[in-house]
């Protein structure tokens, strides 16, 4: 509570409430309240910035200067998988089918917001309807994981998904929802090349038993 706020509540009660010794005594409680409260910001402020600098200090940042801004080096790491794509992509109606069907799709990545993220723009039909998709994948300095948003016009909601790029392999998972059921998901960006790479998506009811859903081979223009 700031001290407007505080003082405007002083006010009130004194002109709503007489001074009766009942009140002086509440009246009394409550200015003692306001007073320690004060000294406490005043003492603690103080051991807060000690803390603060000393956090930075353990964290490698420069002593009284800026955190790490901009692209994190980590986004290098997908400069590979910039460019123009035909995708042959393979889903399947139901987790446990046999068969998949497949279709014909493009897709262009490419970085953006001044290579702090890169962009998959997707455009394809899905149960014979068009079908576009928007994907943003990042590094998260501060997690130190690996973040991919998709949103695409089938399903209308914007999925999280993080996980790790180890061993040329992109992995994230993440929770979605379809009807009010929560499904885990776990997408595979893997086989990258100058020419291309693969991706798999995987779905759970457990998060423990995963059933692959769809597959797709991205090969460069």
């Amino acid at each position: 509570m700031n001290k407007t706020r505080i003082v405007t509540r002083v006010y009130c009660a004194q002109f709503w409430f007489p001074n009766t010794p009942l009140e002086d005594a509440r009246m009394k409680k409550l200015s003692f309240a306001v007073v320690a409260l004060a000294l406490c910001l005043a003492v603690g402020a103080p051991a807060l910035a000690d803390h603060h600098n000393t956090a930075q200090e353990g964290s490698g940042q420069p002593e009284g200067g800026m955190p790490p801004m901009g692209p994190p080096p980590e986004m290098k790491m997908l400069d590979i998988l910039n460019g123009e794509y035909a995708i042959k992509f393979y889903f399947k109606m139901n987790p446990t089918d046999a068969e998949w069907v497949a279709t014909d799709a493009t897709a262009v990545v490419s970085v953006v917001a001044g290579g702090a993220t890169q962009q998959m723009l997707f455009e394809g039909h899905m149960m014979g309807m068009p079908f576009s998709g928007l994907g943003l994948t990042s590094y998260d300095r501060e997690t130190s994981k690996w973040t991919m948003t998709w949103v695409d016009s089938m399903g209308a909601r914007i999925s999280v998904y993080t996980g790790t790029f180890d061993d040329g392999k992109l992995v994230v998972t993440g929770k979605d929802l379809n009807q009010g059921v929560t499904i885990h998901s776990r997408l595979s960006t893997y086989n990258i090349t100058e020419k291309g790479f693969d991706w798999l998506y995987e779905m759970s009811m457990d998060g423990a038993h995963y059933f692959e859903g769809a597959k797709a081979t991205y090969t460069k223009k």
